[in-house]
């Protein structure tokens, strides 16, 4: 079982250890209810970890799963506090994006007229995009952000071909 030692003082400096387990049975109940339907692997992963923890030692658990026991801690304490929505990963604070839909749309009309805003016919490059962006909306982007957005509008990038130069040939008559 996985318990938890507390030390307690008793009456002059005698000192006893007590454990307490620290999965209890109702909590290792409920994972396993939790576990029952669940299709992502990771949060059953998660689930069986904490319903393991009832009946062994954390530290064993964890050496089996190949987790480190403070990761398995942090999920018993997680589904202790939260339930399983304390188990699933929360997003991570990529940065949305600087340009609307509306922009967007504008910028794949230029990419795909090769024309600017102006109707000036362009060789669009990510230099010259990211200067037209910043000229017509006043915002800045660098070239992998916008990188990105092209690929994500579908819009792959166009390599010039290697040409050879064919050299003429000499007269030699004479």
């Amino acid at each position: 079982m996985c318990y938890i030692t507390t030390v307690h003082k008793h009456s002059g400096d005698n000192y006893m250890a007590t454990k307490k387990r620290a999965v209890s049975d109702e909590t290792a109940k409920q994972a396993q209810d939790a576990l029952t339907g669940i299709k992502e692997a990771l949060l059953a992963v998660k689930l069986q970890t904490i319903i393991s923890c009832s009946k062994h030692p954390v530290e064993t658990v964890s050496s089996v799963i190949g987790k480190n026991r403070v990761t398995v801690w942090r999920w018993i304490r997680a589904f202790k506090e939260s339930g399983i929505d304390g188990l699933i990963d929360k997003p991570k604070g990529h940065n949305p994006s600087k340009l609307n839909k509306e922009q967007r749309e504008q910028i794949a009309a230029w990419l795909k007229t090769g024309e600017n805003s102006k109707g000036i016919p362009t060789h669009w490059t990510l230099k010259k995009l990211s200067m037209a962006i910043e000229e017509e909306y006043g915002i800045k982007i660098t070239k992998t952000p916008l990188w990105i957005t092209i690929q994500s509008m579908g819009f792959r990038k166009k390599a010039p071909r290697q040409q050879t130069s064919v050299r003429p040939e000499k007269n030699t008559a004479s």
